[in-house]
């Protein structure tokens, strides 16, 4: 289960079954608490979209007075829907806007830095090992998710950490739901390996008549994709937490690339491993 949590201005989601572990900070931030204006209202954190970087400056301070962070703690990465993976180590440090790190997904063991990925429809993930105190930020869409990324990402924990798949919990925020996203066959193709690609793709019928004949257009359910792929390495179902709310459906409170015409802001999504908790 997720709670839709106000805290000021700002609306977020969060896992609720990770109030369990004191030493994590986590947020599937709304668009709302911000100061953007127009289709970018109101809690844009992407100075790539929206053009106003004084905004997106205020709305980043915003985001470090909510949740207590320094706003140079929010680790970001330039995103390109790949499957590159960054581990940060001692000697990396965040800036602000973001150097020109190109990866979709961050691993840390660090304390007291808040990895990010943004997002307007693709998927959110956020990681957990709870025994070993390490913490990952996912950002998946189809490209990323045909790449297999949250595997990778798995894989790359149990090799660089010794983390077991049955130690990690994962919750995978609101994005584009199987109602609303449609992908041509291409798309389709690319999943060619994905473990469950028959229950993730839907065909999307022809009306009159022959309308049992497909369109070669389909519906896609990345939340669902992205679970399977977890669980297909080892990570038990009870500790994948899916926010189930589809970002089209609910625009008004989550930007929506395709909805809104490719002119919209980005959703801040984030982990922390909180450096104030020692135990």
């Amino acid at each position: 289960m997720f709670d839709l949590v106000k805290r000021g201005n700002v609306e977020f989601v969060a896992a609720a079954a990770w109030q369990a572990y004191p030493f994590l900070i986590h947020a599937f931030c709304t668009r709302r608490g911000g100061v953007s204006e127009g289709a970018f209202a109101s809690l844009n954190m992407s100075i790539k979209e929206g053009h106003n970087e004084a905004n997106i400056r205020k709305n980043w301070d915003i985001a470090a007075e909510t949740f207590g962070i320094p706003r140079g703690n929010f680790f970001q990465v330039h995103q390109v829907h790949g499957d590159g993976i960054l581990t940060i180590d001692d000697d990396e440090s965040p800036s602000f806007p973001p150097r020109d790190l190109k990866y979709d997904a961050i691993i840390t063991n660090r304390r007291g830095l808040a990895l990010c990925v943004k997002t307007a429809d693709c998927v959110p993930i956020l990681m957990v090992d709870a025994e070993k105190r390490i913490v990952a930020a996912v950002h998946a869409g189809w490209r990323g998710t045909a790449l297999n990324i949250s595997g990778k990402v798995l894989r790359l924990l149990s090799e660089r950490y010794g983390t077991r798949p049955g130690d990690v919990r994962a919750a995978i925020g609101p994005a584009i739901g199987a109602c609303c996203y449609e992908v041509d066959a291409a798309v389709y193709e690319a999943m060619e390996a994905h473990p469950a690609r028959d229950e993730i793709f839907a065909p999307v019928m022809g009306p009159g008549v022959g309308m049992g004949r497909g369109t070669g257009k389909w519906k896609l359910n990345l939340t669902l994709a992205n679970r399977h792929q977890l669980q297909a390495l080892g990570v038990p179902p009870a500790n994948i937490l899916t926010a189930d709310v589809c970002t089209s459906c609910t625009c008004e409170r989550f930007y929506f690339h395709r909805k809104e015409g490719g002119t919209t802001g980005r959703l801040l999504n984030f982990i922390m491993l909180n450096d104030n908790i020692l135990s």
